[in-house]
């Protein structure tokens, strides 16, 4: 072969690269279309199979198949690249090119594997799970400003909320507006504040502090006047639920004459009771305004160490 004849031979760099892109992808490229169509339909049904087993259940055989499923679709493309790799090292230069040997093609298949993922994923968000970032400090200590969770959309398709709760609703008023908020009490309960106090079914919920005095900074909830904003974590027991609220020393008005609420609705609050928009001001909501159901903290806005299921 002279200098000026040109080398057919497959590079091996550009194999791993395209194996990386999509799995299978670097086969195709190495001429070995069927092996590439099959990892590239191995890695999608990985793929679907750790997000179904993270979002359709709560216990510990989903959520070990989701590991599973995570470590298998690494193996996949892992394997992709390397075996891409092997057949790209070995080709020839007078390696005969297939029709699909295209720029255009691996174009084509790669738009094509896109449309499919942003399909799924386009079908995965409104069907069951979305992923939400929340800028204000109201369901403090529980969340705070900048953390991001993913919620899921099936929780409440035939079961109605309980009390403890955390939901995502959207505000009946304004169709683009979410909340996430505390469920205190369900349909046919009664609900009232009495000297900060909150009754449920005429029982005064038991509290327990925890820890310290706590003293808000800018980085969680904000500063009101210019002064920082101290007050007490608290464990609210509310029948089988347990979650932590905060109470400022120098609370606003927190009394709400009794009421019932309405059947098919919830009662809600913000876990930051002195800082919250919710059922004091807007009524009781709709289960119908229901959206979603918080279950993982992915990104936290504060400590690491807050991330993983929500409780």
């Amino acid at each position: 072969m002279t200098e000026m004849e040109h080398s057919n031979a497959r590079k091996p760099s550009t194999a791993i690269v395209l194996s990386l892109i999509m799995p299978g992808l670097g086969h195709i490229y190495c001429g070995r279309i069927v092996r590439g169509l099959v990892l590239d339909m191995l890695s999608g049904i990985l793929l679907i199979m750790v997000s179904m087993a993270l979002f359709f259940s709560r216990t510990g055989i989903n959520q070990a198949m989701a590991i599973f499923g995570g470590l298998a679709l690494l193996a996949v493309v892992l394997y992709a690249c390397f075996d891409a790799f092997r057949l790209a090292h070995q080709t020839r230069d007078d390696f005969r090119r297939k029709d699909y040997n295209h720029w255009l093609v691996y174009l084509m298949l790669i738009l094509m594997g896109s449309g499919g993922s942003l399909g799924f994923a386009l079908n995965f968000r409104e069907h069951f799970a979305e992923a939400f970032v929340v800028p204000k400090a109201s369901m403090y200590p529980t969340i705070v400003p900048g953390d991001r969770l993913l919620a899921s959309k099936r929780s409440y398709i035939g079961s109605d909320p309980q009390r403890g709760d955390l939901v995502i609703f959207v505000d009946a008023a304004n169709r683009s507006q979410r909340y996430i908020k505390r469920v205190v009490a369900i349909a046919g309960d009664t609900v009232e504040m009495r000297d900060g106090e909150l009754y449920i079914n005429d029982i005064q919920l038991e509290r327990l502090s925890v820890g310290s005095r706590t003293l808000l900074t800018d980085g969680m909830a904000g500063k009101k006047g210019g002064k920082d904003l101290s007050g007490q974590i608290y464990t609210e027991i509310n029948g089988d639920a347990r979650y932590r609220i905060f109470l400022r020393d120098q609370g606003k008005d927190r009394d709400l004459e009794k009421q019932v609420v309405p059947a098919h609705h919830c009662f809600v609050l913000g876990d930051n009771r002195d800082d919250s928009l919710d059922s004091r001001h807007f009524g009781a909501v709709s289960y119908t305004a229901l959206v979603a159901k918080p279950v993982y903290l992915y990104f936290t806005g504060s400590d690491w160490r807050r991330s993983g299921r929500l409780k």
